[in-house]
C-alpha cells in the first residue's frame, strides 16, 4: 500500500509540473537547444490545412514540441475531480482488502493524467508519426478515516498515426492496461486497436475498435469475460459550443444490446488560459478495471488541463 501511495504522489507531482506549462517543460533551454530547434523546424515538412478543424489545434501543439527533447503533450483528458460521488461502490470485491477493513465510501477524489511523447515523424510518409503515450486513472478515498488509493489503472501504449485526408486520421496501436495489484485483485488486458478520428470545424468523432492480444498472460488469467462487459470498441463524440466542450463516450451499448454498456458525458469550460472547469457523469460497467463487471452511476466536478478537443 505504501509503494502505491508513493507512486501516486510522484504522478501528482508530475501532474502539477505539467500544469505550470501544459505543452512542455524546460522553458529555459540553452542556446544550443534553440539552434537545434530552428534547424529542426526548417526540416519538418507539414501539410498546410485548407481550414481548421477542432483536431488541428492538437496537431499544431504536437508539431511545436517535436523539436524539444524535454517536451510532452497531453493525450487523453487530464483532470482532477476533488468531489467524485459513486452511487453504488463495489463493496464486495474490496472485502478484506482495505485499511482496517473500511467500506468504500461514495465520495472520493478521482484524477487522470495522460500524456503523449512523439518519437518519430513521417514514419510512413508525410503527416505520420510514431508516438508513445501513458494514461493513469486514480480513485483516492480521500474522505475516509484512513486515506488510500482504492484503485489505480495504468495504461501505456504505442501507436502510429497517419493523416489520411484533411479531416480524417487513422491511428494503429497496441496498449496494456492493468491495476497492478496481483492475485485475486488483479485486472488486466492487452489490446490492439484502430482509432479513426474524423474532425470538422466544431466537432470530432472517434471510432476505436480493438481486439484482445496476449490473452494468456493478462485477461485470460484474471478477467476472461472482460469483453462481455467492456466490449470490443468505443465511440467518442466531441462538440465545441462556443467555449463549452461537450464529450460523450459510449462503449458496448450496441454490442450488448444495451444490457452491459457504459456512457460517460463530460463538460468543460475555460476559467483561465490553462485551466478548465470540468464535470463528468458516468453510467454503466467498467468505471475502473476492478469494476469491469459492476454497474454504477457516478458524478464528479473539478478542473481539467486538457480535454478530448
Amino acid at each position: 500500500m505504501d509503494s502505491i501511495i508513493k507512486f501516486n504522489v510522484i504522478i501528482f507531482a508530475l501532474f502539477l509540473n505539467i500544469a505550470l506549462n501544459p505543452i512542455a517543460y524546460a522553458n529555459d533551454a540553452a542556446t544550443d537547444s534553440q539552434d537545434r530547434l530552428q534547424q529542426s523546424e526548417a526540416s519538418i515538412v507539414l501539410t498546410e490545412p485548407v481550414d481548421d478543424s477542432v483536431y488541428d489545434e492538437r496537431e499544431r501543439d504536437e508539431k511545436t514540441i517535436l523539436c524539444n527533447p524535454f517536451a510532452i503533450a497531453f493525450y487523453k483528458p487530464t483532470y482532477v475531480l476533488p468531489f467524485y460521488f459513486t452511487n453504488s461502490p463495489y463493496q464486495q470485491v474490496y472485502l478484506g482488502n482495505t485499511p482496517n477493513n473500511q467500506k468504500i465510501q461514495s465520495p472520493e477524489l478521482k484524477a487522470q493524467l495522460s500524456f503523449e511523447i512523439p518519437l518519430l515523424q513521417n514514419i510512413i510518409g508525410a503527416d505520420s508519426k510514431l508516438s508513445a503515450a501513458y494514461t493513469q486513472k486514480m480513485f483516492w478515498q480521500v474522505y475516509a478515516n484512513s486515506k488510500y488509493f482504492r484503485e489505480t489503472n495504468y495504461q501505456p501504449e504505442v501507436f502510429i498515426a497517419k493523416r489520411i485526408t484533411h479531416h480524417l486520421w487513422l491511428n494503429f496501436g497496441a496498449e496494456h492496461e492493468s491495476n497492478g495489484r496481483g492475485g485475486s485483485m488483479e485486472r488486466s488486458w492487452n489490446r490492439a486497436y484502430i482509432n479513426a478520428i474524423f474532425s470538422h470545424a466544431n466537432f470530432a468523432v472517434r471510432l476505436r475498435p480493438w481486439i484482445l492480444i496476449f490473452k494468456g498472460s493478462s485477461s485470460g488469467l484474471y478477467n476472461p469475460d472482460i469483453t462481455d462487459y467492456m466490449g470490443h470498441g468505443e465511440i467518442i463524440l466531441s462538440c465545441k459550443l462556443h467555449k463549452l466542450d461537450l464529450n460523450l463516450t459510449m462503449r458496448n451499448n450496441f454490442e450488448s444490446g444495451f444490457k452491459r454498456g457504459a456512457n460517460e458525458i463530460t463538460l468543460s469550460f475555460p476559467i483561465t488560459t490553462k485551466v478548465k472547469l470540468y464535470a463528468q457523469f458516468f453510467s454503466g460497467y467498467g468505471q475502473s478495471l476492478i469494476e469491469y463487471n459492476h454497474f454504477t452511476n457516478a458524478f464528479g466536478v473539478g478542473i481539467a488541463l486538457s480535454d478530448w478537443i
